[in-house]
């Protein structure tokens, strides 16, 4: 972080401009690339001899939701720390208040620093909102090796159909044998399939959501106290009326 005001005004535009980029991108991923966050593998296994062989299938996992967070993360720090810095160098002398949630201390901000940081929060809300979940149609098992969701391994059953002559009535000494031909299926093999997500659950997307509401709620109680300081009373209003004015406005 720069050292002087100038230097981060410099910056902070282009810091500003990178985060909205990597919010933006993050977003968009999120929304219209649902298919990035999830994988699978599908292996066939013969139940005949001599049958046919089916190779494997997979799709592969593009990225999973903690890692695009992270990349996102970075720009956003820099945009948000570059934001609150120049709110704070522009308010060193004014009333400022304490940032808390429980024993969580953030630290001491001008009103106008917490009204940066509650702008911020809430596009981060956004982007949290849009977060894809796992498919809860299926079970899903956080493996701690791959740190990614899989799925036990889910077995289909492939058939083919088969003529098969059934005896409908036994041949006797009088009648001979009534048959009928079936087409009827049988199970020739197996899929064996295994699927993995870079998802989150409903549960930990709610949770990160409530964190960011108990710290919007936060900020703004923090800004109220900031902004309950006793007024400084300036009159300089009309003095610049009068330098403006004098000798031409009579």
């Amino acid at each position: 972080m720069s050292n002087k005001l100038h230097e981060l005004l410099a910056v902070e535009q282009e810091r500003k401009n990178k985060a909205n980029q990597a919010l933006g991108e993050a977003k968009k991923t999120f929304t219209k690339n649902d298919p990035y966050f999830d994988g699978m593998v599908k292996h066939y296994v013969s139940l005949e001899e001599n049958s046919d062989e089916i190779p494997d299938e997979t799709k592969e996992m593009v990225t999973t939701v903690k890692k695009k967070l992270e990349d996102a993360m970075e720009f956003i720090i820099a945009g948000i720390d570059a934001n609150v810095s120049k709110e704070e160098t522009n308010s060193a002398d004014v009333a400022k208040a304490e940032l808390t949630i429980g024993n969580k201390k953030f630290g001491t901000f001008s009103a106008t620093s917490l009204l940066a940081l509650e702008s911020n929060i809430n596009r981060l809300k956004d982007l949290y909102n849009a977060i894809p979940t796992l498919d809860q149609t299926r079970k899903w098992e956080f493996d701690n090796k791959t740190n990614v969701y899989r799925t036990p391994e889910e077995v289909k059953f492939r058939t083919v159909k088969r003529p098969k002559v059934i005896v409908k009535y036994e041949a006797t000494k009088e009648h001979p044998a009534q048959t009928e031909l079936l087409n009827l299926d049988f199970q020739v093999g197996k899929y064996e399939t295994v699927y993995t997500s870079g998802k989150v659950t409903s549960s930990q997307k709610s949770d990160m959501i409530a964190r960011i509401d108990e710290l919007l709620e936060a900020v703004k109680v923090a800004r109220s106290k900031a902004n309950s300081a006793e007024v400084k009373n300036t009159k300089v209003g009309k003095d610049i009326f009068e330098f403006i004015h004098k000798g031409i406005l009579k």
